[in-house]
């Protein structure tokens, strides 16, 4: 049985290795361009009682790490038709030769971006370079409070913004904060068919976290006023509105990257199971045949197209891999992953492209990036490490994790779920919600009024 929590190791703190690391380009506030994208899904009323949901596009941060972001040489053409995705014997053996095909491609095209240096745009290419965007749902309560409470939650690869509302709803009816902003990068979900036209090769995680910065310093509304569709930019605030930040898996190394730039953003940080590791750990020239090997063939080989909802909606719910998620947080993604595909009336594709939920898994520098910085965070920020049962799927074994937890010593602690594994948030919403407010009970003493009691309710 794991542990309920880990001790901290003996010996000295870590100390971090600042070399080891690419410095973050600052970032600015980006004026609105003149041609505004729309929301492909209507907005809609929140779910949770006394409180208000608005839909948000945020500007992504300028310049990218390398142009490969938004220029295509190897990206596939997406969705693939209906046909194509069919289990006949010769669209497997298709799809089999294309995956072979696409992974060597992408190991060529991520050695070669690697190998040169990030952000290294010139002042014409970046000009010319499309406007990329996030996607922020915001709850916003409508009678607030004075301690003016934000929470700011990063989705894990491959999920949607919709996901994280079962953890959402019950940490709001045990502690009504004002606010939650939920964050959706931008080749997930909504915000990958609003950039659907200028996604390119490539996927840096450190982008993601200069994103989150842009949006938190120059972008997130200042007020408890409703915020325009688009947010536009403002000044940088004398003294910021601080976080407590959420994050899952690779969105938990995003928030730690961006709370190592700029810590004072953040009050708080509960990384949930992030893939923070050092690089030794990781990568196909190391572990040739481990690794995250087996993550790149299963998504590179994922059905992504369905004939019909119902049909794509079987296939979730005769899944092994959903069966073990809450009911409420597969409704979520059910209601929040499909769209209508663009040429075969009736089917429904994922929002996501397989290939963008692999670029995540091609040895990323970030995670080993994140590692070697973590004993620099600010001793001013908390930490509430949350992990997960089985540390070897995803987080480096259990002596990683136990060395992850403690590399930054001072105001930290943890907890090891012993009812779930890597998906907390998918297979245990409500142990996870009761940690959060466990942390705002700590932080900021007991809620003013409970807004309800209801338990989260699954519509299935």
């Amino acid at each position: 049985m794991p542990p309920l929590s880990y001790a901290p190791p003996p010996g000295p703190a870590p100390v971090p290795d600042l070399t080891a690391a690419r410095p973050l380009p600052p970032v600015h506030p980006l004026p609105l361009p003149s041609h505004l994208p729309s929301l492909p899904t209507p907005q809609r009323p929140s779910s949770f009682p006394g409180y208000t949901l608005t839909t948000h596009l945020t500007p992504c941060a300028r310049p990218r790490a390398s142009l490969t972001a938004t220029r295509r040489a190897i990206r596939p053409a997406y969705p693939p038709s209906v046909e194509q995705q069919s289990s006949t014997p010769a669209a497997k053996a298709n799809r089999a030769k294309e995956v072979k095909q696409l992974t060597a491609q992408l190991w060529e095209q991520r050695d070669e971006v690697y190998s040169s240096p990030s952000w290294a745009s010139t002042a014409q290419e970046e000009q010319e370079a499309p406007q990329l965007w996030a996607v922020v749902n915001r709850f916003l309560r409508e009678e607030q409070a004075s301690r003016g409470v934000t929470l700011f939650l990063l989705h894990s690869n491959g999920m949607t913004k919709e996901t994280w509302e079962p953890v959402v709803g019950s940490v709001l009816r045990l502690y009504p904060v004002d606010e939650v902003l939920v964050w959706e990068t931008y080749n997930h979900g909504d915000a990958a068919l609003i950039n659907a036209p200028h996604l390119g090769d490539t996927y840096d995680w450190a982008d993601n976290a200069r994103d989150v910065l842009q949006f938190l310093t120059y972008h997130r509304p200042l007020t408890n006023a409703r915020a325009p569709l688009h947010l536009p930019p403002h000044d940088k605030e004398a003294e910021p509105r601080k976080v407590i930040g959420l994050g899952h898996s690779y969105g938990g190394v995003v928030m730690l990257r961006a709370a190592l730039d700029s810590p004072e953003l953040f009050s708080c940080l509960i990384p949930v199971e992030p893939l923070a590791r050092p690089a030794s750990s990781y990568g196909r020239l190391l572990h040739p045949s481990g690794g995250w090997n087996g993550l790149r063939q299963s998504t590179l080989s994922r059905r992504s197209v369905w004939p019909s909802l119902e049909e794509a909606r079987s296939f979730f719910l005769r899944s092994p891999f959903f069966k073990a998620w809450h009911p409420a947080v597969l409704h979520a993604h059910l209601s929040s992953a499909l769209f209508p595909h663009p040429s075969s009336p009736g089917a429904v594709a994922l929002k996501q492209s397989p290939y963008d939920e692999v670029l995540c898994y091609f040895d990323p520098p970030e995670p080993g990036e994140t590692w070697a910085l973590l004993p620099a965070l600010d001793g001013r920020v908390e930490i509430r490490w949350v992990m997960g049962k089985d540390p070897e799927t995803f987080t480096g074994g259990e002596a990683i994790a136990r060395e992850l937890v403690w590399r930054r010593r001072g105001r930290t602690s943890n907890v090891v779920f012993q009812e779930a594994g890597h998906f907390i948030p998918q297979e245990a919403p409500e142990r996870l919600a009761q940690e959060v407010v466990d942390v705002l009970m700590r932080r900021h003493g007991p809620p003013a009024q409970k807004i309800s009691q209801a338990p989260v309710q699954a519509r299935l």
